[in-house]
């Protein structure tokens, strides 16, 4: 019905490799995080967007040393200006940035038809790399872009209410990738089965907790009740691999310990394998970069968050 090993499919009108940052709480270091690996990637000569899509809480670009923005996100959905390049603002530390919403009531709120032409015109962008900084939440806006990107990253610190959070962002990107699997911008929009829909849909509303339900259910299920739609299933799982980063992180051995819980848990509930790419240390240098608003890493291009992202990137490329 469908091909044995479908190849995730890359959109070929952007050259450019979609990097998308989430994690379900606001404080972890997320914009710090985009507007660091941003001028990172540029000083290694490559052509680098950073794109701010927290579009109710707006802040990436007095991260990038910008005060106020002419042009914003939300000037080329109302039609002000014609194409996304109309919006990108140039910055002094390398990466080309586009600004997110201006704080307007309901900016946040993007409708679908809206979203979608956002994420299409994102992938026109005719560069290296394109960095989306999510906002600390998981509503549908936030979850499709983060799903729409070719490598996710999840952001955490060691605190407990963090790594719950995202733990919880992980399911929800999960959840929402599984009930958006007919959608328009699906891959798998032509294999669209009503029964497949209505058992996705069961398991993820189910009107009983989900907390303790398990992944292998559903396909266990699917087994049963659609054969032909299995396979799909499971090779979505199996393509789904978020990576973690650990932010202002003290100790080593937390950081282990919290990798290895997490990625137990997401095994065993979600039937999901996570990447973990790295760990970025406390550091007051980084803390006194982010309050002069100034980049740490072009400050201390040979410092310890310039040194965390080369691991991090080197990784990356090598996923």
């Amino acid at each position: 019905m469908f091909p044995k090993n479908t190849p995730k499919k890359k959109d070929t009108a952007g050259p450019g490799k979609m990097i998308a940052i989430g994690g379900a709480k606001g404080g972890i270091g997320k914009s710090l995080f985009v507007a660091n690996l941003g001028v990172f990637l540029s000083q290694m000569g490559k052509r680098t967007v950073v794109v701010d899509l927290d579009l109710g809480g707006a802040n990436l670009h007095l991260y990038m040393g910008i005060w106020s923005l002419t042009r914003r996100i939300d000037d080329f959905l109302t039609l002000k200006v014609p194409t996304i390049s109309d919006i990108m603002t140039p910055t002094k530390y390398g990466p080309t940035l586009i600004g997110g919403g201006g704080g307007k009531l309901g900016s946040a709120n993007l409708h679908f038809s809206r979203k979608l032409k956002l994420l299409r015109a994102l992938k026109t962008i005719d560069a290296d790399y394109v960095i989306l900084d999510l906002g600390g939440d998981t509503t549908y806006n936030i979850l499709d872009f983060y799903l729409a990107a070719d490598q996710g990253f999840v952001l955490t610190t060691c605190e407990p209410a963090s790594y719950l959070d995202a733990y919880g962002f992980i399911k929800m990107s999960l959840h929402r990738k599984l009930s958006r699997l007919f959608g328009p911008e699906s891959d798998y929009r032509k294999y669209k089965d009503f029964e497949v829909a209505r058992l996705i849909n069961a398991f993820i509303y189910s009107n009983t907790s989900t907390n303790g339900r398990h992944m292998s259910d559903l396909v266990e299920q699917m087994a049963h009740s659609k054969p032909t739609h299995q396979r799909l299933i499971t090779e979505l799982l199996d393509r789904f691999r978020p990576g973690t980063v650990v932010t202002m992180s003290d100790a080593r051995e937390q950081v282990d310990e919290l990798v290895s819980r997490l990625k137990k848990v997401s095994e065993k509930m979600l039937s999901v394998q996570l990447n973990h790419f790295g760990c970025v240390a406390f550091d007051r240098q980084i803390q006194k970069s982010a309050k002069d608003l100034v980049p740490s890493v072009a400050k201390a291009p040979d410092g310890a968050f310039a040194k965390a992202l080369r691991r991090i990137v080197l990784k990356m490329e090598m996923a």
